[in-house]
This record gives structure tokens, C-alpha cells and sequence, in this order.
């Protein structure tokens, strides 16, 4: 029987990227060994941080159309006396419409101090493998452990994949522009040290999930079943 958040010291989080957006089923957490919360208080700890990083966001986005509107709106007042052409008019309040947006949101980034979000408490993400492979009632601190060093060799072999491909670039290919930090890549020199932490990463992986009894192929082997 898989690890399930039928154990009081596991329970699911929804998955989320950085920009607060569901990616992917609820994955399931442990409380941290050496923790003095519990299961309740860290999801209600994380539930606390989606809603003031959403009431940030909201009003991040409300102020500058707030202020765009009323800009939009006296410059209505203005242009009606103005007798311009419906055509004219309209490009004229959209126009003063983003003054507006631009102005207040630059006026209220400098005035308004950053809503501080409140960090949620620590949990462990259980590693899926570890999640469908070990046994129901694996101690706390060994699925912390299983799950570190799959995270560890999932990371390696991520890195190693990359290497390989950007081995097959020439150096122009791999050019990037200074100042540019979104894009980077392995240079062909690299490959053999990122071989080695990958072997070593697996060899690893293997020792731990072999002593505590964990399938690596569990989910695998169930993801391919036949059906039926």
C-alpha cells in the first residue's frame, strides 16, 4: 500500500508555479521530522500565503486601472467640449487612459511599500517515486531521506540532459547576450564532471531506496499496466 495522506503526517498541497497558476495535481507532504507543527497548520500556513500574495496581485492590478479610469474620465468631460470626431476622441481617452495606468502604477510602486507576503511553513515534497514505491509506514526521517536524494538525481540527470544537448552547439549558438540571465548554458568541458554527479547521484538513489525497501519501479511498472 502506497503513502497516502491517510497518515496523520502527510497531506496534499496543490502544485502551483511562480506565478500562482495549478500545474499539476495536489502532491502529497510529510511534516518535517524535527517540526512542532502539524498537518492542519501548515496548510492552513500556505493557505494564508495564496491569499495575500492574490490580494496583492488584485490590487497590483486594480490601482492602475482605477487610475487610468479617472484620468479617461476628465479627459471626457474635456473633450466633449471640445466637439472632436468620434474617431479622435476615442483615441484620445485611450491614449489618456494609459498616461493614467502607467502614472498611477509608478506612483503607487514608490508611495505604497510592498504588501509583505507571510512565509508558510516548512513541509517535505515527497518524492512521487518514494510516494508510490515505499511501504505505508516508512518513518518520517526516511522518507525525508529517499525523497532528498531522488530530488538529487532527478536534478543530475536534468543537468546532464542538457549538458548532452548543449554539447551539439556551436559557440555561436551558445552566445548570450551580457546582461541576460534567463539563458545560459553547459560548456562541452562540463559533460564529464556532470556524468560523474550522475552516476553518483543514481548509485545513491539506488542504496537508499534499497535499504529501506523502496520499489523505484513501482510507479512505473503501474503507470504501464495493462488495463482491465
Amino acid at each position: 500500500m502506497p503513502i497516502s495522506s491517510d497518515r496523520p503526517d502527510c497531506f496534499r498541497l496543490p502544485a502551483v508555479d511562480a506565478a500562482a497558476i495549478r500545474t499539476h495535481p495536489d502532491q502529497l507532504h510529510l511534516v518535517p521530522p524535527d517540526s512542532e507543527a502539524d498537518a492542519s497548520a501548515i496548510i492552513e500556513s500556505h493557505r494564508r500565503a495564496r491569499a495575500a500574495r492574490g490580494k496583492r496581485d488584485a490590487v497590483g492590478c486594480l490601482v492602475p486601472i482605477a487610475g487610468g479610469l479617472l484620468l479617461a474620465a476628465v479627459a471626457c468631460l474635456v473633450i466633449a467640449s471640445l466637439r472632436l470626431s468620434f474617431r479622435d476622441a476615442s483615441i484620445a481617452v485611450g491614449l489618456l487612459f494609459f498616461v493614467g495606468a502607467v502614472v498611477t502604477a509608478v506612483i503607487a510602486s514608490r508611495v505604497r511599500p510592498a504588501a509583505s507576503i507571510p512565509k508558510p511553513l516548512p513541509s517535505v515534497l515527497i518524492h512521487p517515486l518514494v510516494e508510490a514505491g515505499a511501504a505505508a509506514d516508512l518513518p518520517a526521517g526516511d522518507i525525508e531521506l529517499a525523497s532528498r536524494v531522488l530530488d538529487e538525481r532527478d536534478r543530475a540527470e536534468a543537468d546532464l540532459l542538457k549538458a548532452r544537448a548543449d554539447a551539439q552547439l556551436t559557440d555561436e549558438e551558445r552566445y548570450v547576450s551580457p546582461g541576460d540571465r534567463s539563458t545560459w548554458y553547459f560548456r562541452p568541458e562540463d559533460l564529464p564532471g556532470l556524468e560523474r554527479t550522475a552516476d553518483a547521484a543514481e548509485r545513491q538513489a539506488r542504496a537508499v531506496a534499497d535499504r529501506l525497501g523502496i520499489v523505484l519501479d513501482a510507479g512505473r511498472s503501474r503507470d504501464s499496466s495493462p488495463e482491465g
